[in-house]
């Protein structure tokens, strides 16, 4: 995941989607809001 310059690697060794609760912290702890993250 890119935002500017900042990169942000999301580990998932099982292939299959991520819970929404994981990517909502992600998202939360890199600074990117719902709204941005929509518009990707």
């Amino acid at each position: 995941m890119v935002k500017g310059n900042l990169r942000i690697r999301i580990p998932n060794p099982h292939k299959d989607d991520i819970q929404k609760n994981l990517l909502q912290q992600i998202l939360k702890e890199a600074g990117i809001d719902r709204e941005t993250w929509e518009k990707i």
